[in-house]
């Protein structure tokens, strides 16, 4: 019987036992890691891995915040663990958070390019992440290079969801002058378009999020996806209120039920026990300030609702009910897209 296999990528910094004001709280990438079942009410397999940020040593978070390192090993963890594990027909889900969001897009990016490995061609990692690396008229997933190598040696793979929560930045790493540092430094290479190869792809985004360097990575549907399924909602909050991990989860808990709903929509099964016993939404939860630190110093940045084409935005009711019903909540940049689309109370 096929399976599904499920990757869980979490952000820089988040492990499952991290803790806010001294209580556990774990991101919505560890809690989907956890909430998934082990198996469907037919029987059906679900296998879940679960990858951690960057480690929790000074230099290593310092190095994986700023700098990127270890965003290709997340990458290959995943991916080895799917050639490992992937049998024809099974389904593949992809989930994760910040710059884990970026790891899941950027694995099926891979798998785009040089497909998924069969397991007798494993030893083809380093040669097909060469293929994906170049990503020039030779090698992008069109040309002819690329389709020998996945008619070679991978399976020709379809994805069934990506859900992730909160995209930012040049390679998922929140810091300004990113994208031309990448450039320096080789890593602007990662593909996190949204492929017509994936079913369903949902994404939650921040609307209070007012960093500039945490600008959001929007998806735009690509011309010849017929059937695909695009929605980026945005929910109140910031960064982490809409990722998970702060003490009180009452705002991420709400992403999270959302995104279990797609999830469960494209088929996923869930361990409703686990959900109901840890999973407690609030439309009025505490929607903390990111701008500390040093980004006090920086101007704040509004984030555009709904400024692109083919991105599937929309806003969330909890977001719009918290608008209308907390006076004190009025983000100019969701009044600027209420406005503008007419919904303006």
């Amino acid at each position: 019987m096929p399976k599904r296999i499920v990757i869980c990528s979490d952000g820089t910094w988040n492990t499952p036992d991290q803790k806010d004001r001294g209580q556990i709280r774990p991101s919505n990438v560890a809690k989907m890691a956890l909430a998934v079942a082990r198996q469907d009410a037919r029987g059906m397999e679900q296998r879940v891995f679960y990858d951690k940020g960057v480690g929790t040593h000074w230099w290593d978070r310092v190095r994986g915040g700023a700098f990127g390192a270890g965003l290709s090993e997340n990458i290959e963890d995943a991916y080895r663990f799917l050639v490992e594990n992937y049998e024809p027909d099974d389904e593949i889900y992809l989930f994760g958070f910040s710059r884990g969001a970026y790891t899941a897009r950027s694995t099926a990016g891979l798998m785009r390019n040089c497909g998924l490995l069969k397991k007798e061609h494993a030893d083809k990692f380093q040669q097909a992440y060469a293929l994906y690396r170049r990503r020039d008229d030779q090698s992008n997933p069109n040309s002819v290079e690329a389709q020998i190598f996945r008619r070679m040696y991978a399976h020709e793979v379809r994805i069934k969801c990506i859900g992730v929560w909160d995209t930012v930045g040049a390679l998922g790493i929140p810091l300004r002058g990113m994208r031309y540092a990448n450039r320096l430094i080789g890593l602007e290479f990662h593909d996190v378009k949204l492929s017509s190869y994936v079913d369903h792809a949902y994404q939650a985004l921040a609307i209070d999020e007012k960093r500039a360097p945490f600008a959001p990575s929007i998806w735009q549907q690509q011309p010849h996806a017929a059937g695909q399924k695009l929605e980026q909602v945005w929910f109140a909050g910031v960064h982490t209120n809409v990722g998970g991990g702060y003490e009180d989860s009452g705002l991420s808990d709400i992403t999270f039920m959302w995104m279990k709903e797609k999830a469960q929509g494209a088929g996923l099964a869930f361990d409703e026990d686990y959900v109901r016993e840890n999973i407690h939404p609030g439309w009025d939860g505490e929607l903390r300030d990111s701008r500390t630190g040093l980004y006090k110093l920086t101007p704040s940045h509004h984030r555009p609702i709904g400024a692109g084409e083919n991105t599937g935005e929309k806003v969330h009711p909890d977001a719009l009910r918290r608008y209308k019903n907390l006076s004190g909540y009025k983000p100019e940049n969701l009044r600027d897209y209420l406005a503008r689309t007419g919904q303006a109370p």
